[in-house]
């Protein structure tokens, strides 16, 4: 006899992605925060999410390659999202191209506007993988 097989629920997205304006106290200088984190909540360990960024300012382009997830280094028992984050400190006010890569196939094209007051989404991809958040 066998057992029926579990299997997880399906999301609609697999990362969301939280873009903020933030400031560093210890330099009284500002930044944009990429704060990348994964929809699934892990029982055993916070794992990293493996992210390459490839930053180009003079392009206006910002490219993350999302390559997967890793185990944690440290072998403590604690549950979570996995997460990574990236601090932009050279940005100026424009609108910037947005590249999200799954594993160095698959692009996302998103395009952002950072202006003195705020940050927003202003091109979204048709593809549901990330959920872009400001």
């Amino acid at each position: 006899m066998r057992t029926k097989q579990v299997r997880p629920e399906k999301t609609e997205y697999e990362f969301e992605l939280r873009i903020s304006r933030k400031l560093n106290e210890l330099n009284n200088k500002e930044y944009i925060l990429f704060d990348f984190r994964t929809v699934k909540i892990f029982e055993n360990f916070i794992y990293k999410i493996n992210i390459q960024p490839k930053i180009d300012i003079e392009k206006k382009e910002i490219e993350f390659n999302i390559e997967g997830l890793s185990a944690p280094l440290i072998s403590l028992s604690n549950n979570g999202v996995a997460g990574y984050q990236y601090k932009l400190y050279e940005y100026s006010n424009a609108e910037y191209t947005l590249k999200l890569i799954k594993q160095r196939k698959v692009k996302y094209l998103f395009a952002i506007k950072i202006s003195k007051k705020d940050i927003k989404v202003t091109k979204t991809s048709s593809r549901k993988f990330v959920n872009v958040l400001t």
